[in-house]
């Protein structure tokens, strides 16, 4: 009965040896089959997809490529799911470059608008010839400088830059309410015509506020604002219409001011002739620090052959 006892024990040990044994294989094949069947495949769309791009059609194309070239076969759901998310992301990838051609055509709609409007403002005032066009190329020349000497960083994004150049055109938009007799009056403005000039920043400023209501996502129509508003503001204080002074004035409206003054010195007006480009230069660094942004007149004067190439290019226009 010992040895039937001590016989029974071993069986009985033998077994369970041979279920654990067999328990472990199929745990080990199951743990294969999961991860070269489910968690492999999950782990490559997984990989794939937080790589995607989307800034270029190259990229977009990409992002299907890589993701066909998995090339899933599980004959499961996994592959149903594999099938499913690249259609997914060829649909995607589609309409995202179908979305992008027709935003980048409602921007050049804009552009185009804003640069219709502007001309409108701008043939009323006989006088001025491509005013906004060159304002608008000296602006975009300072502020690439500024970035250039790391200043004012933070403010002078790609898309602060973008949309500053963009709405620069609309900086005398408030012209449009000033009477012909006074816009091209031929002499000097008295005191009281120059009082109703100035009005055209305020009327500008109305205008564009106008156009916000029925545009609230068109960020560039905010520095237009200011732009039209503040770019006869002075660095001192004593510009208008508000008065303010030093940083108080938006970046942008700082800019303007150099750009807009110094178009207005080499250019021939009814009551002035055009001063020479190293006469302008001098003016604009005269007023540093009074009229001017430092900062602003410093990427200006540095700037000085391409701003020269630009006002040169419109002499022969």
């Amino acid at each position: 009965m010992k040895d039937l006892r001590n016989y029974e024990y071993e069986f009985l040990v033998k077994l369970i040896s041979l279920f654990l044994g067999f328990f472990i294989l199929v745990m080990a094949i199951g743990m294969w089959l999961a991860r070269y069947r489910l968690i492999y495949p999950v782990n490559t769309m997984a990989a794939s997809a937080s790589d995607f791009a989307y800034n270029t059609e190259e990229a977009r194309e990409n992002n299907v490529s890589r993701l066909k070239n998995l090339n899933i076969h599980t004959g499961d759901e996994i592959e149903n799911l594999y099938k499913a998310m690249v259609k997914t992301t060829q649909d995607s990838m589609d309409y995202f470059s179908a979305l992008q051609s027709k935003t980048q055509k409602i921007s050049e709609l804009q552009s185009g608008l804003i640069m219709v409007l502007a001309d409108i403002v701008e043939n009323r005032d006989e006088s001025t010839g491509d005013h906004i066009k060159k304002t608008a190329a000296y602006v975009n020349i300072i502020m690439q400088k500024m970035r250039e000497d790391c200043c004012h960083l933070d403010i002078l994004t790609d898309e602060y830059i973008s949309d500053t150049v963009l709405s620069a055109p609309l900086h005398d938009i408030g012209k449009i309410k000033i009477p012909d007799a006074i816009l091209n009056k031929p002499g000097k403005l008295t005191d009281e015509e120059f009082e109703i000039m100035k009005t055209h920043t305020t009327a500008g400023e109305k205008i564009i506020d106008q156009t916000i209501a029925t545009m609230p996502d068109a960020d560039y129509l905010l520095q237009a604002k200011q732009l039209a508003g503040l770019h006869h503001e002075r660095w001192d204080g004593r510009g208008y219409p508000y008065g303010l002074k030093g940083k108080e004035i938006p970046l942008c409206a700082r800019i303007m001011a150099v750009a807009d003054v110094f178009d207005a010195l080499v250019s021939k007006r009814y009551y002035k002739d055009a001063f020479s480009l190293e006469k302008a230069f001098s003016i604009i660094e005269e007023e540093s620090g009074t009229h001017f942004d430092p900062d602003v007149v410093n990427a200006f004067l540095s700037s000085r052959p391409q701003v020269e190439k630009v006002a040169k290019e419109f002499e022969h226009c």
